[in-house]
């Protein structure tokens, strides 16, 4: 990680298997911070593969839910593999068994779907910095960034699904959660966006920089 005309350059290493997600995050993240290079894994070892063979990642970002494994288990091996680079997980879940276990796994910090990006932002600057990413007093302020950062990170996800024209009950299926939660985040977004329609929604998405 280096720094230059002011900006906090760092390479960070998502490993999720969904790809338009990694692109969305990837450029609500760059919008931000410019010097954030993003890079993407399908599962734990095409992440483990980038770990050995790119030197600069600075911060590696796991998904809870991968295929074949979990988080834990692929934080776990992150952290055998380089333990000098910090590992954030990102889970839909926020109990408190939860957060023990990702503690226990070797994670640097824990990161919440329900959170919006602004508050991943703090949470990343501060593991950057050499802080704990479980640190309470990363509990987000007031949004004050454009409208990608106000959003949640589930609701990145939901406008992604949105993006590749899948139903309610399909974006439901895939993210795990009921019909009724897909339409209350649908509602959510339609407002940050200021749009009346899922078509408009994307667009808009797109206009933004939010969806690729």
């Amino acid at each position: 990680m280096a720094a230059g005309d002011g900006e906090t350059t760092a390479t960070l290493l998502l490993v999720d298997d969904h790809p338009l997600y990694h692109a969305g995050l990837g450029s609500v993240l760059q919008a931000a911070h410019p010097g954030y290079r993003l890079l993407g894994a399908a599962d734990a070892a095409a992440g483990h593969a980038l770990l050995m063979s790119d030197s600069t990642i600075d911060l590696i970002l796991v998904d809870i839910v991968l295929p074949g494994t979990d988080g834990f288990d692929a934080v776990a091996d992150y952290g055998r593999a380089c333990p000098h680079v910090p590992r954030l997980l990102i889970s839909g879940r926020e109990d408190q068994a939860t957060l023990v276990r990702a503690s226990r796994s070797g994670a640097s910090g824990f990161v919440a779907k329900s959170w919006p990006v602004e508050r991943l932002l703090k949470v990343i600057e501060r593991v950057l910095a050499g802080g704990s990413g479980f640190d309470a007093r990363t509990d987000a302020q007031p949004a004050s960034g454009g409208i990608g950062q106000q959003l949640t990170l589930r609701q990145i996800e939901v406008l992604c699904l949105l993006a590749e024209g899948k139903s309610n009950k399909e974006i439901a299926h895939r993210l795990d959660i009921a019909d009724r939660t897909v339409r209350a985040h649908l509602t959510e977004l339609f407002q940050a966006l200021g749009v009346v329609s899922r078509v408009q929604a994307v667009l808009q998405a797109k206009q933004l920089g939010i969806v690729a």
